[in-house]
């Protein structure tokens, strides 16, 4: 069964995501991610309208920047594909849980504002070097950067 792409939903952390790196090295943050829907009732009211309780992973870099950027409580948008994993509980019985793979994660800026910090990408060569397509270090100050 082929499963819906999240698109840029909002959803909130409701736990802390939690950074782990496979034996091979490869990071992975776990994001618990909560949807909820609300809508107005007839007299005007907000009302939950249910929930859907999901265990995304971001993986590599991202899943590190999230790992340092994200906390519990927080509303973020996120964009992914969602699979179905089953497991086995602890009485034997098999279970299912929803989960989703995460492409593009970030904070929403409905209630907060962020400061966006560049990371440079891991490179031996130095800035500004003839092979490097956007030096980060113009000829002459005074010139425009455009």
């Amino acid at each position: 069964m082929s499963l819906p792409k999240i698109q840029g939903e909002t959803a909130r952390l409701w736990a802390e995501p939690e950074l782990r790196y496979t034996s091979s090295g490869r990071a992975a943050c776990s994001l618990p991610l909560v949807f909820s829907k609300r809508k107005k009732n007839p007299q005007g009211v907000w009302e939950d309208a249910g929930s859907m309780f999901v265990r995304g992973t971001a993986w590599e870099q991202l899943g590190e920047h999230c790992a340092e950027s994200l906390q519990k409580g927080d509303e973020v948008i996120v964009t992914g594909e969602l699979s179905v994993r089953e497991y086995e509980k602890n009485d034997g019985s098999k279970g299912q849980s929803l989960e989703l793979n995460v492409y593009a994660a970030g904070p929403s800026l409905r209630f907060n504002t962020v400061t966006v910090n560049r990371v440079e990408r891991g490179s031996s060569k130095p800035q500004g070097s003839a092979e490097d397509p956007w030096p980060t270090t113009s000829t002459a100050e005074s010139d425009p950067p455009f």
